[in-house]
């Protein structure tokens, strides 16, 4: 019995110790100004890592080394490591994540990290608050069941709190974090994060990612994100890949916002991606509805000031005319002036005509041609109200302002079937012509799609004469801009898509790294 008894001890200390939340997510309150969820802390450091290594090896791009070892240096121990995680008392299978707070000023948070050995990790979190987070001041209260450590900073009311709760160390920040943190030990789980059903449907709609960001309609966390209110939930998700960071996103909006969000982006244009340019360094499938492209015009102060003395009738028919979506791309015209680009006035085309720098290609599908020629020959009779004067030149018109030659437009056959054209920067109808396939989620006709390809831009500008540059300070600046800006970026090559549907919108951003790419 004697020697039984130490282990009888230990069996009921064991049966007696606090059993550990199943996840993060059921110590947390529901995400009311928004949350933060991570995959296990191994795979996103795993990520992480690989992605600055390949950053790294872009110019300039050695720096990040150097930040993540002052990073290391400053918290003692690698974040971005298995190891470095175990050292600070992390468990690295498990998952992270934080939910804000709302708060009269700023606002507030509170988070959940899975631990391997919380007396450790209790030494690494008091030793950084005090030391690297300036928060000296430390006071243990008991709230409740839990013992919370509290630590401030003389003279100010802001606070951080610190718990180990079910297998977690809870972190919280705002107006009484103790009680926050307390908190989570008394959360039912079916009133948690875990439960919530709208970040559930997120997820389920983004699969796994190494951090998913979650935006409730209202909250606060969406107004900081959103350039304007929107009806529906946010969610993004980051993950790093072998080759670069791919993001998603999915705002799951009211059924007649997804709704509208449909009409207005119906897709399209997909097989004119392949008349663009092949070496256009920016190509776009915009799949708008003609009436809502001429919608998002109007909200350009310019764009509307020029519609309007075009007229409405002509830009109506013009409209009714098209049918859904259109391939657009943007690259430097071959005698381009770098020197001017840098002018903020360049986009002035009373004074400088940005064909001068850009060769832009334009192509929408025609629904009805007869109609279409009849406005256009309207639009180019009512030009002379913006400075402008159109003459025929072939099947289109070329127009000319006092700042210089300004775009062609017109319609043409291309692949058998009717084509409104907009042509800058030196490139004729004539020169349209099917070329090499660009990407499927651009010559698909779903949503909208963009390519946007730094090397095939940093060629561009290296085929250019050095007169390009200009002189003066004009000409410093350009350079700088090229060698500091546009060279370290030519290994990148980015793709967006975005896709409505019965529930929103779906996008998905990703940026493709190729170091030694020249």
């Amino acid at each position: 019995m004697r020697r039984l008894f130490p282990v009888l001890l230990l069996l009921c200390a064991v049966c007696a110790r606090e059993p550990s939340a199943k996840s993060a997510e059921e110590l947390l309150p529901e995400p009311a100004q928004g949350a933060l969820v991570t995959a296990p802390l191994a795979g996103v450091a795993q990520d992480v890592a690989a992605l600055l290594q390949r950053v790294g090896q872009l110019p300039g791009g050695e720096q990040l080394g150097d930040s993540r070892r002052a990073m290391a240096s400053q918290l003692g121990f690698d974040p971005l490591s298995r190891d470095g995680q175990l050292s600070a008392g992390l468990d690295p299978d498990r998952a992270a994540a934080l939910v804000l707070l709302s708060a009269a000023g700023r606002p507030g948070w509170v988070a959940a990290l899975p631990l391997t050995k919380p007396d450790l990790f209790a030494q690494t979190v008091d030793r950084l608050l005090r030391e690297r987070a300036a928060f000296a001041v430390r006071h243990d209260e008991a709230r409740g069941r839990t013992r919370v450590a509290v630590y401030s900073r003389e003279g100010e009311t802001d606070r951080v709190a610190f718990a180990v709760v079910r297998g977690y160390g809870v972190l919280a920040r705002g107006p009484d974090p103790a009680a926050d943190v307390a908190a989570t030990a008394e959360r039912a789980p079916e009133q948690s994060l875990a439960h919530d059903a709208r970040l559930a449907s997120a997820r389920k709609q983004l699969g796994g990612q190494d951090l998913t960001v979650f935006a409730p309609a209202g909250s606060g966390l969406l107004q900081r994100m959103a350039a304007r209110p929107l009806p529906g939930d946010l969610a993004v998700g980051l993950t790093g890949t072998p080759g670069g960071l791919s993001s998603k996103l999915f705002f799951q909006a009211p059924t007649p916002e997804a709704q509208r969000i449909q009409a207005a982006v119906p897709g399209g244009g997909g097989a004119l991606v392949r008349f663009l340019p092949r070496d256009a360094p920016l190509v776009a499938r915009a799949g708008l509805h003609p009436a809502e492209v001429l919608r998002q015009a109007r909200r350009v102060p310019e764009l509307a000031q020029a519609l309007a003395q075009v007229g409405e009738p002509v830009t109506q028919e013009i409209t009714a005319s098209l049918l859904s979506g259109a391939a657009i791309s943007v690259a430097l015209a071959p005698h381009a002036n770098l020197g001017a680009l840098v002018d903020f006035g360049f986009l002035d085309w009373r004074r400088h005509s940005p064909f001068e720098i850009f060769q832009v290609v334009a192509l929408a599908p025609v629904g009805d041609r007869a109609r279409l020629e009849r406005a256009f020959e309207s639009a180019a009779r009512g030009l002379p109200r913006l400075g402008a004067q159109a003459s025929r030149s072939g099947s289109g018109w070329q127009v000319r302002y006092p700042g210089g030659e300004g775009p062609r437009f017109g319609v043409r056959e291309l692949g058998g079937k009717p084509v409104a054209y907009l042509l800058g920067g030196g490139i004729q109808p004539e020169q349209l012509a099917p070329g090499e396939q660009r990407a499927p989620v651009l010559e698909q006709d779903a949503g909208a799609a963009l390519l946007l390809d730094f090397g095939k831009l940093a060629e561009r500008v290296r085929a250019l004469p050095e007169s390009a540059y200009g002189s003066g300070p004009q000409a410093y600046v350009a350079r700088s801009v090229v060698s500091q800006v546009l060279d370290p970026l030519a290994p990148v090559r980015l793709t967006a898509t975005a896709v409505p549907g019965a529930q929103g919108l779906d996008a998905e951003i990703s940026v493709a790294i190729a170091p030694g790419k020249p």
